[in-house]
């Protein structure tokens, strides 16, 4: 388990911190060209998961006082090579992602 400001990680894969600066960190995971599914949990807009297919690696960029976090999702090692990003909020849990053989699966946990 990763603990950096308010985020717990909880990852399968290989991460480093590519960039810090005061507050501000950027963690790198390589998840290697898998599909990525994101557990959307009880959501009132989907009905259980978003699937990104042949993702190379995510970048989480989080600010260390706050509890929330963007994910950028990389097509490519290229830093400008983001397809898609959200944000989410990760108060009061741990995120997940996890190696599931052809894909990976993002979620949130208690």
């Amino acid at each position: 388990m990763l603990n950096i400001g308010n985020l717990k990680l909880n990852t399968d894969f290989d991460h480093r911190i590519i960039r810090e600066e005061e507050n501000d960190i950027d963690i790198f995971v390589d998840i290697n060209y898998r599909s990525l599914d994101l557990d959307v949990g009880e959501s009132n807009f989907f009905i259980s998961r978003l699937q990104f297919p042949f993702v190379r690696s995510l970048i989480l960029r989080i600010n260390k006082e706050s509890t929330s976090m963007t994910v950028h999702l990389m097509r490519d090692i290229d830093l400008f090579s983001a397809f898609a990003n959200f944000e989410i909020d990760y108060k009061d849990c741990i995120i997940n992602i996890e190696n599931n053989k052809e894909k990976a699966i993002f979620y949130k946990s208690k």
